[in-house]
């Protein structure tokens, strides 16, 4: 896949950088300064976008009715439905710098469905909702976030090099974005009434997670065998074990992984991998996150 972009107009030109990557995604790299406001229409593909925007200002125009703008800092995530009309406006006079990542809808739900990641209720209505108003989400971007797009477009690696380095830290600041987005849109696990047969079942599902925490089953196959709904299954689980199922297994996985790399010298791609997870660059991501410190680090401390 591509990702859209919007075309430069007379007078103005930005050097944007554009790279298909793996698993279908895509990204650009923006770094410029413009001399007068540039604008271009771009019709949407159903593509997801992650966007962080360090600096610039930018107004977004959906079907001309519905407007937004993003000034200076910024972490942006876009469903650009089919058919959906977008103007995008940069203004003059400022200096542009952001990394976009982009994958089509259907490959994300591939994504998530190979991860057996669950979805937060808030990020499924996101991507499934009927179309009444654009689906864009902004938020003030994480210190990691900037750290990550700041490293992409002040890279000066060439070639295959810059390619491998461009790849792994785009799949790094999207696997940083989409877990920030699927925490922020989960809803509290608070209210739920859990009789006791509840508990018994939950604490059930938990004994059987803490043997199949790198391979877990998916909420469906879960539900379904322990005879709890849905909502009973994920908030109840919360409430008693203090995280979700998909948190609870992804620290195991790490914590497993934290083990592999102090007791064994097995490469970490292949420690990434033993814990359940489909590429290093996405192990490395979760593991920094979750101790503070690279696989590499851990394993030489």
């Amino acid at each position: 896949m591509s990702v859209d972009l919007p075309q430069p107009i007379a007078g103005g030109f930005v050097p944007w950088e554009t790279l298909d990557l793996k698993d279908g995604i895509g990204m650009s790299v923006q770094a410029c300064h413009t001399d007068r406001d540039i604008v271009a229409t771009i019709d949407g593909r159903n593509l997801l976008k992650f966007g962080v925007q360090l600096s610039g200002q930018r107004i977004l125009s959906f079907e001309g009715r519905h407007e937004t703008s993003l000034n200076g800092a910024a972490t942006a995530v876009l469903l650009h439905d089919y058919g959906v009309s977008k103007e995008e406006r940069l203004i003059a006079h400022g200096d542009v710098r952001g990394v976009v990542v982009a994958m089509c809808s259907e490959d994300l739900w591939r994504f998530l469905d190979e991860e057996k990641t669950p979805l937060s209720s808030g990020f499924r209505s996101f991507l499934v909702r009927k179309r009444v108003r654009p689906r864009l989400a902004i938020s003030v971007p994480t210190p990691e976030e900037i750290a990550i797009a700041a490293a992409v477009i002040n890279c000066r690696r060439t070639g295959a090099l810059r390619r491998l380095y461009v790849e792994a830290k785009v799949t790094e600041l999207f696997c940083l974005i989409l877990d920030r987005f699927q925490a922020e849109s989960r809803p509290r696990a608070s209210g739920f009434r859990v009789s006791h047969r509840d508990r018994c079942q939950l604490a059930a599902v938990r004994d059987l997670l803490l043997e199949t925490f790198v391979e877990p089953p998916s909420i469906h196959a879960l539900a379904r065998q322990f005879g709890l709904n849905r909502n009973k299954l994920c908030g109840g689980f919360a409430q008693l074990f203090g995280a979700s199922i998909y948190d609870f297994c992804r620290s195991l996985r790490l914590e497993k992984a934290r083990r592999l790399l102090m007791e064994t010298d097995i490469p970490i791609a292949q420690v990434a991998y033993a814990t359940g997870f489909s590429s290093a660059s996405a192990f490395s991501a979760s593991f920094t996150r979750e101790f503070r410190r690279s696989p590499s680090r851990q394993r030489t401390s």
